[in-house]
């Protein structure tokens, strides 16, 4: 019997997993498909808002990888190529690779360690709000600690509690999440202030039509102040104090700091613009039979999960077709709901949908049921993840 054609699949996000739901499911006993993915377990990374915001615990937001029909390694892959990955303690060829393994939070050895500011863009990472005293609005020391460190000045600047929510690079993902813990951080108890900056002149310019203006009034309605087109210079800052190339100076007794993204290192090899890789059709690289899909793609589309599993569908329609394994089916346009959540604890959502005639973009209103049906977005990706079926997904 000939041997089945091989797919590797890089990542156990919801690129990655759509795209190994989709080969098993489609090429049933026609193909062998492999996940490899660091610890073998899932995260909904947007969980670090509930994390940071709401003391939710981050192992709420992960769960086992087992999808029928896929072969689950928990192995990080050292590099992705078109006939197959390199690991630790060898390599595995494949007849195709599909590589979704996000993007890469920077370091914490390359990041400043300041006692008043978390750096985190992940459930787990968010968890450091909660804990060592930061987050508590008495836990950094009372207002006279501030100026008496001598390092940000008078401690009347400050402000008594005032909190910082900055994004410190571009692209990252998840664009309205940062708003969204502004917002729900503003209807803390104890919350002086708020602040959220961000690297963009306006925040979702890409999305477009009322999307930004929507990001905006939500921040406003909540009492947060913008900060717009602040781009960190972090050789200029300090504990307390966050300073902008143009020398906007932003001082804080506590900071959630969203690193800068970098490329994951399965995927340094390739071309690409910054911690972005090239690609063409379907996420093809160069033509070849390696794709690259997801947030760690330059498709120039928001870094969204909706945008990520239509992404894995469609690279994996387009592999089993090449493979000679079945035809593609007819591609749906690929879309994304953002759910923004509100200081009183509503949320609002962003629909996105970018068919052949240009994008389409839908904002729905605060309500108490989308800020359910946000937790049942979760509730979804777990049980996808595990290989459980979803009611009409």
């Amino acid at each position: 019997m000939a041997e089945l054609p091989h797919v590797v699949v890089v990542g156990g996000g919801p690129g990655g997993l759509a795209a190994a739901a989709r080969l098993s499911a489609r090429g049933t006993a026609a193909v062998r498909v492999t996940l490899f993915c660091t610890g073998g377990r899932a995260s909904f990374l947007a969980g670090a808002i509930d994390v940071a915001a709401r003391g939710a615990q981050p192992r709420s937001f992960g769960t086992e990888i087992l999808l029928p029909g896929v072969e689950v390694r928990p192995q990080a892959v050292l590099a992705a190529h078109a006939d197959g990955v390199a690991l630790a303690d060898g390599s595995v060829r494949a007849d195709a690779v599909i590589a979704a393994p996000g993007l890469a939070l920077r370091g914490a050895a390359r990041l400043p360690s300041w006692p008043r500011a978390v750096w985190a863009w992940d459930p787990g990472g968010a968890a450091a709000w909660h804990e060592g005293g930061v987050g508590d609005a008495g836990g950094v020391g009372d207002a006279g600690d501030v100026g008496a460190a001598g390092d940000v000045g008078d401690a009347a600047d400050v402000g008594r509690g005032a909190t910082l929510v900055a994004v410190c690079g571009l692209p990252y993902r998840c664009p309205p999440a940062p708003f969204s813990l502004a917002n729900l951080l503003a209807g803390g108890s104890g919350q002086a202030s708020v602040t959220v900056a961000t690297p963009e002149p306006t925040p979702l310019a890409a999305v477009g039509a009322d999307a930004p203006a929507h990001l905006i009034h939500a921040a406003a309605e909540s009492g947060v102040e913008l900060e717009t087109g602040f781009i960190v210079d972090l050789d200029a800052s300090q504990d307390g104090l966050l300073r902008s190339q143009d020398g906007r100076e932003l001082r804080y007794r506590r900071a959630f700091l969203i690193p800068p993204h970098e490329r994951a290192a399965c995927l340094a090899h390739l071309e690409g613009p910054g911690p972005l890789v090239s690609v063409g059709t379907h996420g093809r690289v160069q033509e070849s039979m390696l794709y690259v899909i997801g947030d760690a793609a330059a498709t120039g589309l928001p870094r969204a999960a909706g945008i990520a599993r239509g992404a894995g569908v469609l690279a994996a329609d387009d592999v089993l077709e090449r493979l000679g394994v079945c035809a593609r089916e007819e591609a749906q346009p690929l879309a994304a709901s953002c759910y923004v959540f509100h200081r009183d604890g509503r949320a609002s959502r962003i629909r996105t949908r970018y068919p052949p005639g240009g994008p389409q973009v839908e904002v729905d209103p605060p309500s108490l049921e989308l800020a359910r049906e946000r937790e049942a977005e979760l509730a979804a990706f777990l049980r996808g993840a595990r290989g459980v079926a979803v009611a009409g997904g």
